[in-house]
Parts: C-alpha cells; sequence; structure tokens
C-alpha cells in the first residue's frame, strides 16, 4: 500500500526526506487533512449549537 510506503520513509529519514523524495503532494495533503479536521472542530459545536445534531 502506498500509504505504508511513505510512513516507512517518515520513519527511517523525516518530514524532509519524505518530501524530497515524494514531492509537495505529502505537504499538500497533510495541509488538507489539518485544515478539513480543524473545519470540523468548528463545524460539529455550531451545528449542534444551531439544533441541527441534536
Amino acid at each position: 500500500m502506498w500509504f505504508k510506503e511513505y510512513i516507512s520513509i517518515y520513519k527511517k529519514r523525516g518530514f524532509k526526506a519524505l518530501i524530497q523524495e515524494k514531492g509537495w503532494v505529502v505537504a499538500l495533503i497533510l495541509f488538507l487533512f489539518f485544515l478539513i479536521k480543524g473545519l470540523l472542530w468548528l463545524l460539529i459545536p455550531y451545528l449542534i449549537g444551531k439544533g441541527l445534531l441534536s
């Protein structure tokens, strides 16, 4: 699986080597992951406050 390859590179040589070997796609994926995660932390309490997720 491609994900296991990325993890093994990260564990052996670090984030900088992962970016050099696999390109900026990895950084973009991580950025989008944390962006979506942050937006969900804001969206869920908002929806609960509005009464949409009760």
